[in-house]
């Protein structure tokens, strides 16, 4: 089950780090993850659903992955396993709300979303994965220092700790499918 589980994740970070390349090449740095659905529409019609494909992929394969390893992790662990279903029950959210711009309150409820999708997420990892939440920290360092370097941490901040908290769950959950750690 492991290798099965592995392979999964690392097909989600090639299709998330394809995604993000093609963007980062095509537009640049964007303010967000989510505004790219914008940028891919004008490019070319329906383009922009990419997004939410995304979102929908990511969430289909990480979730019972998610919710498997902290319902089979710690004692401790097991009372959270609520936290992995929130985070993408928000994202779900955020996908489907990818045209924000359509409708003036739908602003809100895309950011909200997104708002506690990264606040559950790092609360599960620091809660739940605490003895491999040095890989968060190391991915949030990372994105930072590479927002530093290409002088687009002020102006984009969304867009780096959107790809930290995605790389944090997919790179905590692969490394313990993969030394076939318990959380």
């Amino acid at each position: 089950m492991h290798s099965i589980t592995a392979i999964i994740l690392l097909v989600d970070i090639v299709v998330l780090s394809l995604y993000i390349f093609i963007t980062h090449r095509t537009f640049g740095v964007l303010p967000n993850l989510s505004i790219s659905y914008y940028h891919y529409e004008r490019k070319h019609k329906y383009f922009g659903l990419m997004f939410p494909a995304l979102m929908v992929l990511l969430c289909g394969t990480l979730l019972p992955i998610w919710i498997y390893d902290t319902a089979t992790g710690s004692a401790w662990a097991q009372h959270f396993v609520c936290l992995p279903c929130i985070a993408l029950l928000c994202l779900l959210v955020v996908a489907c709300t990818a045209r924000y711009k359509s409708t003036k309150k739908l602003i809100y409820v895309h950011y909200a979303f997104a708002i506690i999708a990264a606040t559950v997420t790092v609360a599960w990892i620091f809660l739940v994965a605490y003895r491999t939440c040095y890989i968060g920290i190391a991915i949030l360092l990372a994105e930072l220092a590479a927002g530093i370097y290409s002088r687009t941490l002020r102006s984009c901040t969304l867009w780096w700790l959107e790809g930290a908290a995605f790389y944090s769950i997919l790179f905590i959950l692969l490394v313990n499918h993969l030394f076939a750690l318990s959380i």
